[in-house]
């Protein structure tokens, strides 16, 4: 049911609407305004879903009256009504400044009018709608994250890839991977999968939908869905159909249909990677100490995010492989970098190695192990910042954000 207010300049007038309106049985009107001032107060106190509004009204005029319902009944959709010929630009100028959501003759056919009355009231459908969830639920909102690194070898896809199997763990169904690191992408690799397509073959079309892009995901067995790199016989055909424009429509489909996107990503490739890693709500950057060109490299590369305008707070430092055999110290990469270090990573070659091996996350080979524990801790120190406590489905609703472990027990704090 359509809730009306209906206003009048001259007695009568509102009966005249009224009867125009009485024809359509999902419409009822639960109040008569005689000036500007009663127009505003009735539309506080019923919250009608359309205020048919005069512009002409006594006091108060109806611009004004416009303007005082939308503050202070913000669902309410107002109409202005203006007497014939009055319809002009000026005044549809000032009706949207009012915040107007139509502006109609008030000698509109009825067909006219209940058209218009029915398509600004069911607007509070869009309540239902799975989008209005996304704008205004921050435990919805998407989280776009970007793996990165300034030097190949570093481990970053290996950090990609476990990352999102342990938010896939928190949040079910929710987490979506996409290699995008050419045919070098290594994530299938690491979970043992063999996609019949991806990023390259999707790159093909001209045009993406959700549809689309879901065809081209392929299915871990932890429920993570992967959006595959392209292979090397496809790699030179995608690099003529990627640009930013494609890049911007792949991420706003894909954070519209899942929680996070989490992004394997090398920090030079042109515009591309420029433009996702300013979409990000965060950009892991991960080093190492073993050698000075790695801590020289990610000290430009943080300074290249950073002179995109790109919040420190955003930008997230990993140190991977940390040993006390690294030839350089934590206090050595500090001076160069001048970042705060967001996580450390300790090396374990045999656990990691068995892990790449068998194609299964070290989260779920050796979820135990002190690596493990560590990327455990990062993931649930990035849901910690989101704007609100992140609420997860059922299955894990029983696990804040905290360290845990894939068995649900409290893990061990690595420092």
């Amino acid at each position: 049911m359509i809730r009306v207010l209906i206003s009048e300049n001259t007695p009568g007038e509102a009966d005249e609407i009224a009867h125009k309106l009485a024809s359509a049985e999902d419409i009822q009107v639960v109040g008569y305004a005689r000036d500007g001032l009663e127009a505003a107060q009735m539309a506080a106190q019923l919250r009608p879903d359309v205020a048919l509004i005069h512009t002409r009204l006594a006091g108060m005029d109806g611009f004004q009256a416009c303007q005082m319902a939308r503050v202070a009944a913000v669902e309410t959709g107002c109409v202005l009504l203006a007497p014939p010929g009055e319809e002009d630009e000026d005044t549809w100028r000032r009706a949207m400044v009012a915040g107007a959501r139509g502006l109609l003759s008030t000698e509109a056919s009825a067909a006219h009018l209940l058209s218009v009355v029915q398509e600004v009231g069911t607007a509070k459908q869009s309540k239902d709608q799975h989008e209005y969830q996304l704008v205004t639920d921050p435990s919805k909102m998407p989280v776009t994250i970007a793996i990165t690194g300034a030097k190949g070898g570093i481990g970053k896809t290996t950090l990609a890839t476990n990352l999102a199997i342990c938010l896939q763990h928190q949040f079910p169904g929710q987490v979506v991977l996409v290699d995008f690191v050419g045919q070098y992408g290594d994530v299938p690799l690491l979970l043992d999968m063999r996609p019949r397509v991806g990023l390259g073959e999707l790159m093909l079309h001209e045009e993406l939908d959700a549809d689309l892009v879901q065809s081209h995901l392929t299915e871990h067995s932890s429920g993570l869905q992967i959006l595959a790199a392209p292979n090397g016989t496809d790699i030179g055909r995608m690099g003529t159909q990627i640009d930013v424009t494609s890049a911007a429509n792949l991420v706003s489909i894909l954070r519209s249909e899942y929680r996070f996107v989490v992004f394997d990503l090398p920090a030079l490739a042109g515009n591309v990677s420029a433009y996702l890693f300013s979409r990000c709500n965060f950009v892991v950057v991960v080093t190492y100490l073993l050698d000075l060109a790695a801590i020289r490299d990610t000290s430009t590369l943080i300074e290249s995010l950073a002179q995109t305008q790109m919040p420190n707070d955003r930008i997230k430092l990993v140190v991977n492989r940390r040993s006390q055999r690294n030839p350089f110290s934590i206090a050595d990469l500090q001076q160069t970098v001048n970042h705060p270090i967001d996580a450390q990573v300790p090396e374990d070659v045999v656990t990691v190695t068995s892990a790449l091996n068998e194609g299964i996350p070290v989260v779920l080979k050796a979820p135990g192990s002190a690596v493990a524990k560590a990327i455990k801790k990062l993931c649930n120190s990035l849901i910690a910042e989101l704007p609100t406590q992140a609420q997860a489905t059922p299955r894990a609703a029983a696990q804040p954000a905290r360290d845990v472990d894939l068995q649900g027990k409290p893990a061990v704090t690595v420092n």
